[in-house]
């Protein structure tokens, strides 16, 4: 980061920063840690990381900087800007054509939904990750199955999947028919796993 900054890079300097910061959130993640300090000083590079990739219209930084800071904000418990800045990261990770970056907002974003308690939002955007992190092999759709698996014993399979009918106009430009019909057994596999 300092040579990028030192010899005028720019977009070295955006990543360098864009990068550093994903990597303390996600050591931080790893380690279950909730010292606010790491998740602040996170959010520091990259508040500094995404306003150079805004300037630099880098698609993939700006996607990968907003789930990060998305995320950080998840986990101290600030669902509101972490809705804004996963919404945006989710966004810019479907035009970068980045699956994974789409589904660990998507992902992050039901957690927050969830956690302000908009049960459908939580559906929506729950079953999107486990369906995209699902079909490229990430084990992460298992962190939005385990949610979902949480939010149907609480209002029930009926419920639930009336509110996942709420969003099907929403849900099928991004994984089809297809993918909305598989929502259902995925989610039982999840509870057979």
């Amino acid at each position: 980061m300092i040579l990028a900054r030192q010899t005028g890079n720019r977009l070295g300097e955006t990543n360098a920063l864009v990068n550093l910061g994903y990597s303390k959130v996600f050591l931080a993640r790893q380690s279950d840690t909730m010292d606010t300090t790491v998740y602040n000083e996170a959010i520091l590079y990259l508040e500094q990381g995404l306003q150079l990739a805004e300037k630099a219209e880098d698609i993939q930084s700006q996607s990968l900087g907003n789930n990060s800071l998305g995320i950080a904000y998840v986990i101290l418990e600030q669902p509101l800007s972490a809705i804004a800045a996963l919404e945006k990261g989710a966004r810019l990770a479907q035009i970068a054509q980045n699956i994974y970056l789409q589904g660990l907002s998507y992902a992050y974003l039901a957690e927050a939904y969830y956690s302000i308690e908009d049960k459908g939002r939580a559906i929506y955007y729950g079953c999107l990750s486990m369906y995209l992190l699902n079909q490229i092999n990430s084990v992460e759709w298992r962190q939005s199955g385990g949610l979902m698996t949480i939010i149907q014993g609480q209002i029930g399979k009926e419920a639930f999947f009336n509110l996942l009918s709420n969003y099907r106009s929403q849900i099928l430009p991004i994984i089809g028919v297809d993918g909305y019909d598989y929502l259902p057994e995925l989610l039982q596999e999840y509870k057979e796993s």
